[in-house]
């Protein structure tokens, strides 16, 4: 596979070693050569696929040498076949991945979101993320071909930027990952989650709280957005056949489990609309200060994004920005149900009081 441009190279020092573990078959103890191991390869390429015509997957030694500088780092599925077995290691022991994008460049090739137009006010505008520190939570997935834990693409870019963004603020930002499983810690102060119900029960418990958005999945077992208010459902484009360059994310404030704060939340029903919320962020924080200042709210933003990089071509806001109780309101709902206790009380003593009045004058008429 060919690698991305902005990928930094770096020397496969792994699948060296396991080359140089090997004895030349022609000089006597010094470890294989690289053309040595090519003609290995070719070997185990027809041992393993007889009567295939692998002329197009034969290598040379010049092909072990870019493998080894990390040029490239993910051969065909028979090329690898034939170094497992040759090596007798699997792809994670000999260094071969999936080439990803390892600096921040190419994801901010594409035009970042606009800062807010007004210069940033730190003290107003910090406040909508935390308060001196924003730690953003991106959740780890399983990698459907080898079962590896990785990120989103998406996810990554995301919080990379709302790290820029709280940098701009004056807040210390950090970055933290939902393991395996969803076991995450969500009663701390300051937290921007991006993750759904899916991934986590903890993330799911806190959505939950939500009555008036909810995630639905279907019998077919895709996630869609229900507004209870409206009754819409909504679906993301990349589930829909034909499928459109869409996304539908949910994107909110709500309180932590503990009852002790709140936490901001979103995530779309893929990546794409997760990396939307954050373009809203950072092109409207002044304006979604001025609606919701630190104040309970969820709304459904919706994303069309280029399906060639991913990124947001146009954010829009689907549902309006509505406010939710927090617990202290309900905390003073409680007080209020318990202020009638003491006028009951008084009513029950001037009961008690005119019964014995009542006694005394019938006692009084008896004598």
């Amino acid at each position: 596979m060919a690698r991305h441009p902005d990928t930094i190279i770096t020397p496969n020092t792994l699948l060296t070693r396991a080359r140089e573990r090997l004895p030349s078959p022609r000089r006597p103890e010094q470890p294989m050569s690289r053309a040595e191991l090519a003609d290995v390869i070719n070997s185990a390429l027809t041992q393993l696929y007889p009567g295939r015509d692998l002329s197009a997957h034969y290598v040379d030694g010049r092909w072990v040498g870019k493998l080894e500088r990390g040029e490239h780092r993910w051969p065909s599925p028979e090329r690898r076949a034939a170094l497992r077995h040759v090596l007798g290691a699997d792809d994670t022991d000999l260094g071969l991945y999936i080439p990803r994008r390892t600096t921040w460049s190419a994801a901010f090739r594409a035009p970042r979101p606009a800062a807010p137009q007004n210069r940033i006010n730190g003290a107003a505008a910090s406040a909508f993320l935390g308060n001196g520190s924003v730690t953003v939570i991106t959740p780890l997935k399983q990698e459907a071909v080898r079962a590896r834990p990785v990120v989103a693409l998406e996810d990554v870019v995301g919080a990379q930027r709302l790290g820029e963004l709280a940098k701009m603020l004056a807040l210390d930002a950090r970055f933290e990952t939902v393991p395996i499983g969803g076991e995450v810690d969500l009663n701390r102060p300051n937290l921007v989650v991006i993750c759904g119900p899916r991934l986590s029960r903890h993330t799911a418990a806190i959505l939950d709280q939500d009555s008036r958005i909810r995630f639905e999945p279907t019998p077919n077992g895709i996630w869609t957005l229900r507004d209870n208010e409206t009754g819409l459902v909504h679906r993301s484009g990349l589930d829909e056949t034909p499928t459109r360059h869409w996304d539908v994310a949910y994107f909110g404030r709500l309180p932590r489990l503990d009852g002790n704060g709140t936490l901001i939340i979103f995530t779309g029903v893929h990546p794409q609309g997760s990396l939307g919320v954050v373009q809203l962020i950072a092109a409207t924080i002044h304006e979604l200060h001025r609606e919701v200042a630190n104040r309970c709210f969820s709304m459904l933003v919706g994303t069309q994004f280029d399906p060639d990089t991913g990124e947001p071509v146009q954010v829009d806001r689907l549902t309006p920005c509505t406010g939710m109780r927090e617990p202290q309101h309900h905390a003073r709902n409680d007080r209020n149900r318990t202020r009638p206790r003491p006028r009951q009380r008084r009513l029950r003593r001037s009961d008690r009081k005119r019964r014995r009045l009542a006694r005394r004058r019938w006692t009084v008429r008896g004598r």
